[in-house]
């Protein structure tokens, strides 16, 4: 914690020394951007979570039917326990397993597609917001812009956040 507070002195230090350099050459505009506002806000955003979303729901489905599919098994397997043999009762017994092994596999593999598939998709999202500030940026003179997060202070007035998820849901359309 003490380095982070060093680190983060020292880095303000510079950045205030160099800010009459800076101001001599062009006029500073500071910006300050909420990503996680704009993953939640934006409609673009809300869409491809959705597809993500609808995709979850349908691997769920699948997983919840896989289950019902023992639970039936097992309930027939109780129910019949008394009149089966034993050899038909022991075959019943190890499909059973065999059924909720093969169960547990396609829920951690199902687990880890959806993993995957949820950090892909953030990437994907960061990744177009970034070239959306980007763009901004440049087009506005904006000096610098930082993420929220990562700010202790900034004023309500520099905050960007709001025309950023404007400019994003435009160019999704």
């Amino acid at each position: 914690m003490k380095k982070l507070l060093i680190v983060t002195g020292i880095v303000m230090g510079f950045l205030l020394a160099a800010m009459p350099v800076m101001a001599a050459t062009a006029p500073v505009k500071l910006g300050v951007i909420d990503t996680q506002k704009i993953l939640r806000e934006s409609k673009a955003a809300k869409a491809a979570q959705s597809v993500f979303m609808k995709d979850l729901e349908a691997k769920r489905a699948v997983y919840q039917a896989k289950e019902k599919e023992i639970k039936d098994l097992d309930q027939e397997l109780k129910n019949q326990n008394i009149k089966l043999s034993v050899e038909i009762r022991k075959e019943k017994t190890e499909k059973l397993a065999q059924e909720v092994k093969e169960l547990k596999r396609l829920g951690a593999d199902m687990e880890e597609d959806l993993k995957k598939k949820e950090v892909e998709l953030t990437r994907r999202l960061l990744t177009e917001i970034a070239q959306i500030v980007q763009t901004f940026s440049k087009k506005e003179h904006y000096t610098v812009i930082f993420e929220k997060s990562s700010v202790i202070v900034a004023d309500d007035a520099i905050d960007v956040t709001d025309r950023i998820i404007k400019l994003y849901d435009a160019g999704k359309k």
